[in-house]
């Protein structure tokens, strides 16, 4: 069943409603696909006010059930044989009962198994209200399932519940998560139209937030101006959303307008506000604005940059080769407790390595382990990096093994880096046998690995070698890219092996790609050396397929 069958049937039932015909829910017939809910209309059953009106036996069961639905069960089966028992209970719980322990499968994720659980309560027509229906609505749209959380809509529809605001929210924000934003937007205003829905902050903010996630800023901006036309104003976390969209897409000078806007209308900012305006504007080096929002931020605002400010300006500073600035930072920092964090010294070391400065980013490394903090993968792959462009591997093989010692499991760009270090250097053999250790070790290598490799074999005359390892890359499933074709025909052209680099030019052009800039001017570079007919026909293979790559 489709968004739109449900959603036009949906609609059609609330304007039926609309003109008053009371028996619109028992003549109104709808299926629930793959959910069978019972077609009795129920009454909402009300939560207790006190433990009196709960028998005994449901008293032990209800304490248990609200510490479930804050932290969630152990182990699946735990839940289960909870909701067995609660089956077998006479007389049965409340509606509440089940919600919590449903609630508590949502902490866990275990949202097809809620799913589940509900269909088995329709199925023994156990008492259910509004909010079991909408803990099912919201199960199907994380299980991105949102035509069956239509349909359970019109389920509760039929049975005479109302839903709430957490009801169209959470129908909202499943559209928006399976990029339906047309289909939400046409929703939304469909539902205030019928006044079927009084928007709050939370509702709007979620729409405007999934818009901008999914791209659709100019949207997000029509639905925050419709906000402010209406009686929900926007707060500070809205307009946090849409700078933050502004700001995320570059277009920083809107982004600025709409934060003096909010200031006007007497509307706070926050950090939050602040972090991605001075991100943007650090990227686009407008150092004299950023100057004078951050005077407004701190002297005007009073507002204190929180650890993850701090380290956009220590990463701007130290990309732009300010280290002073980026040291600087850095003791602010600690001068107001808000100590770096791995993410911090990482920009810093970048800074150190870009500048040649090993042994102050030796220093930093040495910083994060006198402060209990764990280096991570990428801490140590900019060390290896800087390390190999020096052609020092010695010093880097002892901070890879380093990294092992420690726990840290290598990436593959941790071991791309080395292999491209050992073919700079030209010891093809090592690289090799580094090659097949990434193997030995179970990580299997990606398409970027393969290239580093033909590279270097290319470099040092294995064409051949570089040809084996190009067929067992396509056995095992590895789709070549252009990049990977223009390795190999170079390493074919400078060595000579003609038929081998024409055959691999007619399988790159027949898999749509074309000859970069090193490829054409080596080829026509030979050309004008050699007359060779093969050369010539993967010269006027190159003309045919179109243009060179530039």
């Amino acid at each position: 069943m489709t968004f739109i069958s449900v959603s036009s049937r949906l609609l059609s039932f609330l304007r039926r409603r609309r003109i008053g015909t009371s028996s619109c829910f028992q003549s109104l017939s709808i299926g629930v696909v793959h959910f069978h809910v019972n077609d009795n209309i129920a009454k909402p059953n009300s939560i207790p006010h006190s433990t009196h009106s709960i028998p005994n036996p449901h008293i032990k069961l209800q304490q248990y059930l609200v510490q479930k639905s804050k932290s969630g069960f152990d182990n699946l089966d735990d839940a289960l044989a909870v909701f067995d028992k609660m089956l077998k209970l006479r007389p049965l719980p409340y509606d509440f009962h089940f919600n919590q322990l449903l609630t508590a499968l949502v902490k866990m994720k275990q949202y097809q198994v809620a799913v589940s659980l509900f269909q088995e309560m329709s199925s023994r027509k156990i008492d259910v209200d509004i909010i079991t229906f909408n803990i099912a609505i919201n199960c199907c749209c994380h299980s991105n399932r949102v035509d069956y959380a239509f349909s359970l809509l019109l389920s509760a529809f039929k049975r005479g519940f109302v839903p709430d605001v957490f009801t169209y929210t959470t129908l909202i924000r499943g559209l928006l998560s399976q990029h339906k934003s047309a289909e939400a937007r046409l929703f939304f205003t469909n539902l205030i139209k019928l006044n079927e829905l009084r928007p709050n902050v939370v509702t709007y903010s979620t729409m405007i937030n999934g818009l901008c996630k999914t791209g659709h800023t100019q949207m997000a901006i029509w639905l925050f101006r419709f906000m402010e036309k209406s009686d929900c104003k926007p707060n500070t976390v809205t307009y946090n959303t849409v700078i933050d969209s502004l700001c995320q897409h570059g277009l920083v000078d809107d982004a600025l307008i709409l934060q003096s806007e909010m200031m006007e209308k007497g509307i706070l900012p926050d950090v939050w506000t602040y972090s991605p305006l001075i991100q943007v504007l650090c990227k686009l080096n407008r150092w004299e604005e950023l100057s004078l929002l951050l005077k407004q931020m701190i002297e005007d605002m009073n507002i204190s940059p929180n650890v993850h400010t701090f380290t956009i300006l220590v990463d701007a500073y130290a990309k732009s080769g300010k280290l002073d600035d980026a040291k600087q930072i850095i003791k602010i920092m600690n001068e107001r407790g808000e100590y770096p964090n791995i993410v911090t010294y990482n920009s810093l070391m970048q800074a150190y390595c870009s500048q040649g400065q090993m042994d102050e980013a030796l220093d930093v490394l040495s910083t994060i382990k006198s402060k209990k903090m764990m280096p991570n993968c990428y801490t140590y792959n900019i060390l290896l990096d800087a390390y190999c462009r020096e052609l020092k591997l010695d010093i880097a093989m002892v901070l890879y093994r380093n990294m092992e010692c420690e726990g840290l499991s290598p990436t593959v760009v941790t071991h791309n880096i080395l292999l491209h270090g050992l073919c700079q250097l030209g010891k093809t053999m090592e690289a090799l046998a580094f090659f097949y250790k990434i193997q030995e070790l179970g990580h299997k290598p990606d398409i970027i690995i393969y290239q580093t490799l033909f590279a270097g074999l290319c470099k040092s005359n294995y064409v051949d070698k570089a040809l084996s390892f190009f067929q067992t890359m396509e056995c095992n499933g590895l789709i070549p890219e252009s990049k990977t074709y223009n390795i190999i025909i170079c390493g074919c052209l400078w060595n000579k092996k003609y038929n081998e680099a024409s055959k691999l030019l007619h399988k790159m052009v027949d898999c749509g790609f074309s000859a970069d800039a090193l490829t054409t001017s080596l080829l026509q570079q030979i050309l004008t050396k050699v007359q060779d007919p093969t050369l010539l026909a993967m010269h006027q293979k190159c003309l045919q397929s179109g243009n060179y790559e530039q």
